[in-house]
C-alpha cells in the first residue's frame, strides 16, 4: 500500500469510521491475499498510527481508536470469508497474549489465520495471566497454544509460563511471536516443544502445507 494510501486509510481509523476503512480496504485489496489484508495494510497501519503518537501529533485516546477500529476490520474480513473455502478441521488453538502484555492485534490476526485454515480458534485477547491460562488449556485442550509478546521486560512471564507448562495435563504444539522474536534469539532459553513464529508469511506457510498439523499427528 502506498504512503498516500496509508495516511488516508489511518485518518478514517482515527476518526472511528470502520465502514469508510473497510470499503478504502476492500478496493486497495484489489486480488490480494489475506495476509497481505494482515501485514501490508492492517500492520502498516497501526504501525504509521505508532509513529504519530511518537511524533506527538496523537493521543493516547486516538491510537486506542484507531485500534479498535483494526479489530473491527479483522473481524468483519472473517465473517466475509465464503464457508464453502473453508476446510473443517478438528484441531483446535487458543492464542493470548502473556501477562502484562497489552498489544494484543498480532495475535488477534494470528488466531484469524488459523480459523480461516479450518482450525476451531479461541481467542483469549490481552493480558492474561499465567495460572488462567494453564487452566483454560487444561479444560479446552487445543492442540496448539499460541503465545505474543512485544516488550521485552515481559520476557520473564513469557519463560514463566512455559516453565509452568508441565503443569499441563497433555503436550500441546507451543507457538511464540510478536515483535520480541524478530528483535531477540530467544530459541536457547525455550523447551524443545515450542517454535517461534516470527511473521505470518511463515505462518501462513506452515498452514498451507499443513506442516502443524503434521506435527501434530507425529507426536500424538
Amino acid at each position: 500500500m502506498r504512503e498516500l494510501e496509508l495516511r488516508q486509510l489511518v485518518d478514517f481509523m482515527l476518526q472511528g469510521d470502520d465502514e469508510s476503512a473497510w470499503n478504502f480496504i476492500s478496493f486497495s485489496m484489489n486480488g490480494k491475499d489475506r495476509v497481505y489484508f494482515y501485514k501490508e495494510i492492517l500492520t502498516e497501519a497501526m504501525r504509521y498510527v505508532g509513529e504519530l503518537w511518537e511524533l506527538n501529533e496523537i493521543k493516547v485516546a486516538d491510537e486506542h481508536i484507531a485500534s479498535n477500529v483494526c479489530h473491527l476490520l479483522i473481524a468483519r474480513q472473517l465473517a466475509e470469508l465464503p464457508k464453502q473455502n473453508q476446510i473443517e478441521l478438528s484441531f483446535k488453538g487458543m492464542f493470548f497474549c502473556i501477562e502484562e502484555e497489552e498489544h494484543s492485534l498480532g495475535i488477534r490476526m494470528v488466531s484469524s489465520l488459523f480459523k480461516e485454515h479450518g482450525w476451531n480458534t479461541r481467542f483469549l485477547g490481552a493480558n492474561l495471566p499465567v495460572k488462567d491460562a494453564i487452566i483454560y488449556a487444561n479444560r479446552w485442550r487445543p492442540e496448539v497454544i499460541g503465545i505474543s509478546v512485544s516488550i521485552v521486560y515481559h520476557l520473564p512471564k513469557l519463560i514463566q509460563f512455559l516453565n509452568e507448562i508441565n503443569q499441563l495435563v497433555y503436550e500441546p504444539e507451543i507457538l511464540v511471536g510478536g515483535r520480541i522474536t524478530s528483535m531477540f534469539e530467544i530459541e536457547n532459553y525455550l523447551p524443545h516443544n515450542v517454535q517461534i513464529v516470527k511473521d505470518l508469511n511463515q505462518l501462513n506457510q506452515l498452514l498451507i502445507e499443513s506442516k502443524l498439523c503434521k506435527q501434530l499427528f507425529e507426536n500424538s
